[in-house]
């Protein structure tokens, strides 16, 4: 498995053998829709007033530090109602805040899910570092190679 995180959220990578971890601030139920029909699998975080319907509570190990799972459709009729299901994890940052995140992979433990999206955050600094100090506004690269070449 490929792990891409986009500081760029338009630059989904569409590829089933990828794990696209997108920014919170990019919220689409109909891109979400698109994604899950043509198997596009990525991990994002929920904004707190999304419209979230459960369609399934799921058991969670309370020692894991997961606090909720639930398979859930996302939106409403009056805008848009998501046609495909998707996980919601819940689980607590560092300072102790409720965080939702959301994934159309089924297969990941509640635990790699919320890893994941911790631990993005450090890969969304390095992003931070490269903009202020190289001048790179977005890029697109798949490999350490690729991101080399960004600095020439």
């Amino acid at each position: 498995m490929q792990l891409v995180v986009y500081p760029c959220p338009w630059l989904v990578t569409e590829d089933p053998n990828v794990l696209n971890l997108v920014d919170r601030g990019y919220v689409d139920y109909r891109e979400f829709d698109r994604y899950s029909a043509k198997s596009i699998r990525f991990i994002t975080r929920l904004k707190s007033n999304a419209d979230i319907h459960v369609i399934e509570e799921r058991p969670v190990d309370p020692q894991s530090g997961i606090l909720r799972e639930a398979v859930v459709r996302l939106g409403n009729k009056n805008t848009y109602l998501m046609e495909h299901p998707l996980r919601l994890i819940e689980c607590l940052d560092k300072e102790g805040n409720r965080v939702m995140i959301i994934t159309n992979d089924f297969n990941l433990s509640e635990e790699e899910i919320g890893d994941l999206y911790r631990n993005r955050w450090q890969i969304e600094l390095f992003f931070k570092w490269i903009k202020q100090h190289l001048h790179v506004a977005c890029w697109k690269c798949l490999s350490i190679c690729g991101l080399a070449g960004k600095g020439h």
